[in-house]
């Protein structure tokens, strides 16, 4: 009978001893989280009163929880966007300086004090329209040309996705055909600094038979390269060597594990996810619960334990969490989790719930 050698026995026991402290860690936050003088509401108000804050010699923007409920499709027989170009310094994690982020607003919504875009929502078959703007007025900080590439769009990309200077504005169509969850992001060279200065995001066409669910949720996956000084734009010999500093969850490290995102026990949730990379594989795994089912990139599967997706993948996962607690969602790939890319769903009785 072959014995597992001692190392593994003790590789295994330090990888249980980690995810465990993980759980851990991830519990102990959100009963802080919870706490009337930490509520997320007291927050939200004082990141309005002060929008911006100093931190040596940068100045940045107060940090803005993203609500992760999916928006609503806009209604209207032609579903029209208008997509900004923002560039702003910001923090991607609280115990990290500021950089600069290169982000999209769209429909005039912006998620200034992260590095995330807003998702963008529509029916399978719609008629899209796209007005473009790369830096409307000063207060964009729009220096250096830019594109918007929809992955989701079947036209021409010398002409849709071209470049334009900084003030130009771009229009195009088309007609969102297929459903999945696809990535808009700008695609002027070189590529691998654009993406990895934020500037990607989701873009969702929803299938005309799609089972009901309780709860719809988005969660974008980026990867954040930190400059040489607090403020500067993100390190492009990091993003070639595949070194990111951050690694989060819609635009900043670690923000649904102190500020949860609450559901109820029973309840059937739907997240839709994007990885945009532009590096790294993300393996998405809810601790204590198994998605029924999946899909990504025209695969339907489930059970499944995790979904994974490669750069500029997405997809979607439904599972129902059976009781109340807490239950963290992470990469399982440690070391991007351990950069950031964790959270927690609280499932608490509809009596209990915190907003």
């Amino acid at each position: 009978m072959s014995h597992e050698p001692r190392t593994g026995r003790a590789a295994r026991k330090l990888a249980l001893s980690a995810l465990l402290l993980v759980i851990a860690v991830v519990v102990a936050a959100v009963s802080i989280a919870q706490s009337p003088a930490r509520s997320h509401a007291t927050e939200t108000r004082a990141s309005h009163a002060a929008n911006r804050m100093s931190d040596g010699a940068a100045r940045f923007e107060r940090y803005n929880r993203p609500s992760p409920e999916l928006p609503a499709v806009p209604t209207g027989a032609v579903k029209r966007f208008r997509v900004d170009v923002l560039m702003h310094e910001t923090k991607v994690a609280d115990d990290k300086p500021p950089l600069r982020v290169w982000s999209f607003g769209v429909n005039g919504r912006f998620m200034r004090g992260t590095g995330v875009s807003p998702p963008i929502v529509v029916n399978e078959g719609d008629r899209v329209e796209v007005t473009f703007v790369n830096g409307a007025n000063a207060s964009m900080g729009v220096d250096m040309p830019h594109s918007f590439d929809v992955h989701a769009a079947e036209v021409a990309p010398d002409r849709a996705f071209k470049t334009i200077a900084a003030g130009a504005t771009l229009r195009y169509g088309f007609v969102a055909r297929n459903p999945g969850v696809y990535m808009y992001h700008c695609a002027t060279e070189p590529m691998v600094m654009h993406l990895g200065s934020g500037m990607a995001g989701m873009f969702l066409v929803k299938p005309r038979k799609l089972p009901r669910v309780d709860r719809e949720l988005w969660l974008v996956q980026q990867e954040y390269y930190l400059g040489h000084r607090p403020g500067a734009d993100s390190d492009y010999a990091k993003m070639t060597e595949e070194r990111p500093d951050v690694i989060a969850f819609n635009g900043y490290a670690d923000q649904y594990t102190k500020h949860p995102i609450a559901v109820k026990p029973g309840e059937r949730i739907r997240i839709y996810l994007l990885n945009p990379g532009p590096s790294h594989v993300s393996s998405f795994h809810v601790i204590g619960a198994v998605f029924d089912k999946t899909r990504s990139e025209g695969v339907t599967g489930g059970p499944s334990q995790v979904l994974a997706l490669p750069p500029a993948a997405g997809g979607s996962v439904d599972f129902t969490l059976r009781e109340p607690g807490v239950y963290p969602f992470v990469d399982h790939n440690f070391a991007s989790m351990t950069k950031g890319a964790m959270g927690a769903l609280t499932a608490e009785p509809a009596g209990r719930r915190r907003r």
